[in-house]
């Protein structure tokens, strides 16, 4: 169940689909593998639970590998980089990235990714 009233399911995808699209920008590559999971992500707020598949690409950039998920927290919705190894990512025990909420602006969306991929450090 979607519990925000500020944003769509759809509009939140679309701002997940930039990410990914900023993740190849930055010089990650598309890494085609047949997972034997379902990628699903499944948030709670308070009493209230979403559960969502989804098939998000997967990246390789240098010798780790990404995935972009979802966390929801109470106020809205927030983008997260799975980070991990290859074998992390056949055992789905990639490790989470910070989140970052999904209204930033393009920019700010760029700089995140990033700081999740490791081309820049985060700002201290």
């Amino acid at each position: 169940m979607w519990f925000y009233d500020n944003v769509t399911r759809e509009e939140f995808e679309k701002k997940k689909d930039l990410v990914e699209k900023t993740i190849l920008e930055l010089g990650a590559k598309e890494y085609e593998i047949d997972l034997q999971y379902a990628q699903k992500t499944t948030s709670y707020v308070g009493v209230q639970k979403e559960t969502y598949y989804s098939q998000r690409r997967i990246f390789s950039f240098k010798d780790d590998f990404f995935r972009v998920d979802e966390v929801l927290f109470n106020d809205k919705p927030y983008i997260v980089l799975e980070c991990g190894t290859l074998q992390q990512l056949i055992n789905n025990t990639m490790e989470d990235a910070d989140p970052f909420p999904y209204d930033l602006s393009d920019e700010e969306i760029k700089n995140e990714v990033k700081y999740s991929l490791g081309i820049e450090e985060y700002p201290k």
